[in-house]
């Protein structure tokens, strides 16, 4: 499961973080090009993308996918 979300505070990408760890799939975190992943509950990893722009995230189980999306639903695009 994929979907487009916006992190332009610092806050907001260390709740997404924080939220991201609770979560046991594996939550990755994409450019908007795909040429960079990290993991979702890394924060100096999220830190690292260009967060200047929307990024991707890909949960690997859809029924969690739907919660993560559900508790991340104000940065969703």
């Amino acid at each position: 499961m994929e979907f487009i979300v916006d992190l332009n505070k610092v806050e907001d990408v260390k709740e997404f973080v924080r939220l991201a760890d609770i979560y046991d799939a594996d939550i990755i975190v994409r450019s908007m090009d795909r040429t960079y992943a990290v993991d979702a509950s890394s924060l100096m990893g999220v830190f690292s993308l260009d967060l200047g722009k929307p990024v991707v995230v890909s949960v690997s189980e859809k029924e969690i996918g739907e919660s993560f999306i559900e508790a991340v639903g104000k940065y969703v695009m």
